[in-house]
């Protein structure tokens, strides 16, 4: 390279010696130091900042062919980098106006729309008819139904219904057997045999006293029995009519209401 020509030569200051040009290379290069450092600090301190883990600490080497994707578990990779996965744990790091916000909506549950409320009434009503289904399929105890009937039976008659030393009979709640209610065969009396006097002894006397007494214990109880169903019926054939008197009454009531639905359904439709 061909020195300058002398005009500029002159107007040229004169170059430094070789010793400053040394120290002002040092100050340079302490100035990227310096810089590098702030830099490192810098990023440092944002690390510290987040209060997150650093998650992507791990590299994976990457050369084109052995980079290949692999199933992870959510979780395993929360607890790999120790990050919180429950929602009460992420509250530590929400602010306190996030978590005020988030306890008043939950506090305030939201207003039902009115096809909520609709849906509300539908499913009431058919509890409703499912209820009535029920208690229609449910069977009435006919014991639990009373009837009133104006019957009022004689006592003597009560008492010759009634066991001995028992209770005494009641025709409204007693309630026979089918056994009972059979038709009892005629039973036909055996023939009388004739023993002369020279035989009769003690042992005859003691047999014929206690075919005596088994005879009038089977007397007795047919009686009674007798006695008992015979007031029991007369309840009945009471109760009977009383209930004729009142499915007419109920039948007159179901026809007034069926002419209603008819007339109801001829002008508006059917129901």
């Amino acid at each position: 390279m061909s020195p300058p020509p002398p005009a500029l030569h002159c107007l040229m200051p004169p170059p430094p010696p070789p010793q400053k040009l040394l120290e002002s290379e040092e100050k340079d290069q302490d100035k990227d130091k310096s810089l590098d450092g702030d830099e490192a600090a810098s990023s440092n301190t944002a690390a510290s900042a987040s209060l997150m883990p650093t998650i992507w600490d791990k590299t994976i080497p990457y050369d084109g062919e052995t980079f290949h994707l692999e199933y992870m578990d959510l979780d395993e990779f929360l607890l790999e980098n120790s990050i919180p996965s429950s929602p009460t744990q992420l509250n530590g790091l929400m602010s306190v106006d996030e978590l005020e916000e988030e306890k008043e909506s939950q506090s305030c549950p939201p207003s039902p729309t009115p096809s909520g409320v609709m849906y509300s009434v539908l499913d009431d009503e058919d509890s409703d008819d499912s209820d009535c289904g029920q208690d229609n399929l449910n069977p009435v105890s006919t014991e639990a139904v009373e009837v009133p009937v104006n019957f009022e039976p004689d006592p003597t008659d009560l008492v010759l219904s009634s066991v001995p030393g028992g209770e005494l009979f009641n025709p409204r709640k007693h309630k026979f057997s089918e056994e009972e209610l059979k038709p009892q065969p005629m039973i036909k009396k055996a023939k009388k045999v004739y023993v002369p006097n020279e035989l009769k002894d003690e042992k005859y006397w003691t047999r014929r006293k206690k075919n005596n007494v088994a005879a009038k214990r089977s007397r007795d109880a047919r009686r009674l029995k007798e006695n008992q169903i015979t007031v029991r019926a007369a309840f009945l054939e009471k109760e009977n009519a009383a209930l004729r008197l009142e499915v007419a009454e109920l039948r007159k009531v179901v026809s007034r209401c069926k002419s209603v639905i008819s007339k109801y359904e001829a002008k508006h439709g059917a129901l």
